[in-house]
Order: structure tokens, then C-alpha cells, then sequence
């Protein structure tokens, strides 16, 4: 009779452990955030536990990339333990931040996507796979802004992404397009470059090369 007893709570265990995988809700909001003007980029989420009697620990973390994300993307500092709590009781909701993204002040204009995986289980050992979800950093083309400040007029875009290299041109469909040799200085996520605007009659572009 033994053996029957020890697959029967063989059995049961493992039902458990199955259904502390399913307990976890994780919903990020949004899922795509955009990563122009920062050096980190901050994903917030809704994490429940679904289960109406057991409580739930949320022991890790963990964050893989996609393609070319693996070059330019690495899992912010802030991950998971300073904002999530270690434990959601049953029926319990965390609404707020839950990890974050560093991005490469290199990375170029484009789409990145990466996996967010939660584990944990039924206590503070536990290492299961309890959830994941994907998630999708963007960088668009960086925008030109032009603004006066004082006699001078200031020119600016967004950093990062970095990269960008500002050229002037007299003629706006002319070939004879030339770098700005002025140093971009860079305050608050932006570069930017003053010029006087007497006598000076130029178009301005951003380009990536």
C-alpha cells in the first residue's frame, strides 16, 4: 500500500506546483514605451495573484532580449525588488513599476523587443516560471527643434539616441550638405547648438550614419 500512497502525493504536488504557474496575472501597461530622451526606459505592470486561497511569491526577475536588442539594450538598475513586493496574497493586486530598461547611449533609430519573466512559486525558494511577457522599446528618428532664446536662435534633438550628426545646407534641394562644426552641448536628454542668426540663411537637418 505504500507506494500508492507515495504516487498519489507525488501526484498531488505536482498539481500544486502547476497551479501556483497559473495563479500569476502579469500585464504591462503599456507593453511599448518609447526610449527617445533617456537613458533608461521604465515599464509598469499589473501583477495578481489569481489564486482566491494561497498567497503567491514573487522571488525574480528576469529580462532576455531579442536581435539586435542584445547589443544595445541591458536590464535597468532599478529591477523588480525595490518596487515589487516580495509577496501578493490571495486575490491581491500590485499596480506601479516593475523593471526597467538601460539602454546603450549608441543604440540607433528601431524597434527592440525583449521577454519579462516573473518567478517564484509557493515560497521564498521558489524558482518557477510564473509569467512572462514581451515588451518593446522604440527609438524614432530624432526631431529637429528650432527655437530663439534671446539674439540667438537655438537648435536641439532629443539624446539618445545618439549618433545623429547635424548638417547645414544654403540650398534646401542641393547635394552640398555640410556637418555643423559647433560642439552640441548636452543638457536634460537634449543636444543643443546655438547660432546667431544674422546673415545667415541655412537649412538644417539631422542625419544617422
Amino acid at each position: 500500500m505504500k507506494p500508492k500512497l507515495l504516487l498519489l502525493l507525488s501526484g498531488l504536488t505536482l498539481v500544486l506546483a502547476a497551479d501556483a504557474r497559473a495563479n500569476l496575472a502579469f500585464v504591462l501597461a503599456p507593453a511599448v514605451q518609447s526610449g527617445v530622451g533617456s537613458n533608461q526606459v521604465i515599464f509598469a505592470a499589473a501583477l495578481t495573484n489569481a489564486s482566491p486561497t494561497d498567497a503567491l511569491y514573487l522571488n525574480d526577475l528576469q529580462l532576455s532580449f531579442n536581435g539586435g536588442a542584445t547589443n544595445y539594450l541591458a536590464a535597468g538598475t532599478n529591477l523588480f525588488f525595490c518596487n515589487v513586493p516580495g509577496i501578493l496574497q490571495a486575490g491581491e493586486t500590485y499596480t506601479d513599476i516593475v523593471f526597467g530598461v538601460a539602454l546603450n547611449p549608441a543604440i540607433p533609430p528601431g524597434n527592440y523587443s525583449g521577454t519579462a519573466t516573473v518567478r517564484g512559486g509557493s515560497d521564498i525558494f521558489a524558482t518557477s516560471n510564473l509569467a512572462s511577457q514581451t515588451f518593446q522599446v522604440t527609438l524614432s528618428p530624432a526631431a529637429l527643434r528650432l527655437a530663439v532664446a534671446g539674439t540667438n536662435c537655438v537648435l536641439s534633438w532629443p539624446s539618445p539616441p545618439a549618433g545623429f550628426v547635424l548638417q547645414q545646407n544654403s540650398d534646401l534641394t542641393g547635394a552640398n550638405w555640410v556637418t555643423v562644426t559647433n560642439t552640441p552641448a548636452v543638457s536634460n536628454g537634449w543636444n543643443t547648438v546655438f547660432f546667431s542668426p544674422k546673415g545667415h540663411n541655412y537649412f538644417y537637418r539631422l542625419t544617422y550614419p
